[in-house]
């Protein structure tokens, strides 16, 4: 039995009421917005707590909170439930994506078997999500950094793309132009290799040359143009006023053979009213004399018109054939450099303008005679160490002999463009695959016996190639991408070899 007395008793007993009352306010805190149903009621109870406690009406008010709770107990368990059914969703979703690594894939498997809430727990989970929050930015930055590689490898593509473009494209002008300083700095930075600014200034650069080049090429056309004008519109002005002549001339002719009828008329007159015979001759004489004088007149006219009409037609033929001459001029301008765009300007060999072109119509037109058709991919093995090493003069020399070597070793119907760079691809009409694999393998032991030299050092190089059948694809870029990934494999396998899909050679 406890020796205190009942004041003493009774102020323990206050004391821990007090305790309790600063314990329900700390959970009235707590659990305030977790259900708004019962918000009100504890912000309440704790007002009759505070200060001097009401603890008598706290108490009334407990109890009709407590009944609440219970009600309330039922739905925040379902709510519970749903919202760890979601983030498993999530979670899972999350799991099936390509991009998300295999360790941060088992962490999340391994957490979705232990989100099995517990039928007693009736408050949210926020262990769970701070879990499952925790996994979304370690699946979100995998899959950023992911990304990030994949756009750096798309942006490496594209960027060797443009250079190979720009290198093809500057040819022509470095051919024409071999004095000009900013052309030949161009070539060798597109040559030596170059940052990614530096490849926009380069495209800058030349877009001004094309747009000079395109300005010039308008104006000589419209130079043309005008002169056809002026030429036409002369000529034209010149059938105007022969046509009015020609009417001028016709009504001078008619005035000209009534004047000839009353002659006669006279004539006829004087026949039937003469009664002397040299009345008779006289009066014929003199209208024959007229006669005579108006058919004089008549065809010196005739003469002078046609003088005039033929001055004005051999001017108008030398017009034409002006004309024809600046005509055939400009057109034979125009195939020239149809030819230069379509040439590869070191090699010689069509370049990747002429390919394209080439390719569409052979296809099509393989596939419609049902005719074989197979390409090949060829590289030159090595060949940034024999511009690195050697110098980029005896890298351009080797390729002008490599083009040459398969020029020589092909067809009269096969068809080789220089891709770019040391690059070439190779259209074999009516040709088996194992036909062009027997070609192109006797050519590639030759281009290895070439007896290349290099600053007084033989050098052997040779040639790696892929080679498919085209008509197996639905498309020339699937055909293309066949060989490329057989020339890849033919690199891979120690080079100086020739790749064909389930070759019976290998």
């Amino acid at each position: 039995m406890s020796s205190a007395t009942p004041k003493q008793q009774l102020m323990i007993a206050r004391q821990h009421l007090d305790k309790l009352a600063i314990f329900i306010n700390s959970m009235v805190d707590f659990f305030n917005g977790a259900n708004p149903a019962i918000d009100k009621e504890l912000k309440s109870i704790k007002t009759l707590l505070a200060g001097k406690p009401d603890y008598e009406r706290a108490a009334e008010l407990s109890a009709t909170i407590n009944s609440e709770m219970k009600k309330q107990s039922k739905y925040m368990r379902q709510h519970n439930l749903a919202t760890l059914s979601q983030l498993q969703d999530s979670l899972r979703k999350i799991n099936d994506l390509d991009a998300v690594d295999a360790d941060t894939k088992s962490q999340i498997k391994h957490f979705i078997q232990s989100l099995a809430p517990e039928s007693s727990n009736v408050t949210s989970p926020i262990a769970q999500f701070e879990k499952a929050l925790s996994l979304f930015k370690q699946a979100l930055s995998n899959n950023v950094v992911t990304r990030s590689q994949q756009d750096s490898k798309d942006q490496e593509k594209l960027h060797q793309e443009i250079i190979q473009e720009l290198q093809e494209l500057i040819s022509p002008y470095h051919a024409s132009e071999s004095e000009n300083k900013t052309i030949a700095e161009l070539r060798e930075k597109l040559q030596s290799g170059l940052a990614h600014r530096e490849l926009l200034e380069c495209c800058l650069v030349m877009i001004r040359f094309v747009m000079r080049d395109v300005i010039k090429e308008a104006s000589t056309a419209n130079k043309l143009i005008n002169d056809i004008h002026k030429s036409l519109s002369k000529i034209n002005v010149g059938i105007k006023t022969t046509i009015a002549k020609s009417k001028n001339r016709m009504q001078q002719r008619s005035a000209q053979n009534k004047t000839m009828r009353k002659q006669i008329d006279a004539i006829e007159a004087t026949l039937s009213d003469s009664q002397r015979i040299e009345d008779l001759k006289r009066e014929a004489q003199t209208h024959l004399t007229k006669m005579q004088s108006s058919l004089k007149a008549s065809e010196a006219d005739e003469r002078a018109e046609q003088e005039k009409l033929i001055v004005l037609l051999e001017s108008m033929q030398k017009r034409l054939s002006e004309l024809e001459d600046k005509a055939q001029n400009y057109k034979q301008k125009l195939l020239d450099q149809r030819i230069q765009a379509m040439t590869d300007t070191l090699t010689k060999l069509p370049n990747r303008m002429a390919y394209e072109e080439k390719v569409e119509a052979t296809y099509k037109q393989s596939k419609q005679s049902q005719n074989e058709l197979c390409m090949a991919i060829l590289d030159i093995d090595h060949f940034k160490q024999i511009n690195d090493k050697y110098g980029h003069s005896v890298g351009d020399k080797t390729l002008q002999i490599i083009a040459t070597q398969i020029k020589k070793n092909l067809n009269d119907d096969d068809f080789v463009a220089r891709w770019g760079g040391e690059e070439f691809v190779a259209l074999m009409p009516k040709s088996s695959l194992t036909d062009c694999f027997e070609r192109l393998e006797a050519m590639r032991e030759k281009i290895s016996q070439l007896p290349f030299m290099f600053k007084g050092q033989r050098v052997s190089v040779t040639v790696s190639i892929g080679l498919t059948d085209m008509l197996e694809y639905s498309s020339i870029e699937k055909a293309f991408e066949q060989a490329d990934a057989l020339l890849y494999e033919a690199k891979q396998n120690g080079r100086n070899q020739t790749k064909i899909k389930d070759a019976i050679h290998e």
